[in-house]
């Protein structure tokens, strides 16, 4: 019998990942918080949401947008803002 290990980490829910982004982007437009933290902020929610697309099968604009954040170097502040209005724009499409 096989079993899953107990520490298995269980992937964010699409809608949860998409709302950690939609916060982080919020923190990194009110800069509420130093650059290296704003940076690891959106970082880490692409990071989840990322993964949850994955797990999930989705392939659409926003997960290509966290796919291709992710894969790229962490952008300086002024990037982090272009980012954060690009994947706003993204929520806002039909």
């Amino acid at each position: 019998m096989l079993f899953a290990p107990a520490h298995a980490a269980v992937e964010p829910a699409y809608p949860q990942a998409l709302l950690k982004v939609k916060e982080a982007t919020e923190a990194v437009l009110g800069r509420t918080g130093t650059e290296g933290c704003l940076q690891g902020k959106l970082m880490n929610a692409m990071v989840e949401l990322s993964n949850s697309c994955d797990a999930s099968g989705r392939k659409d604009p926003i997960c290509n947008f966290a796919d291709k954040f992710v894969m790229s170097s962490v952008p300086p502040l002024a990037g982090l803002d272009e980012a954060a209005q690009q994947f706003l724009k993204l929520t806002l499409s039909p």
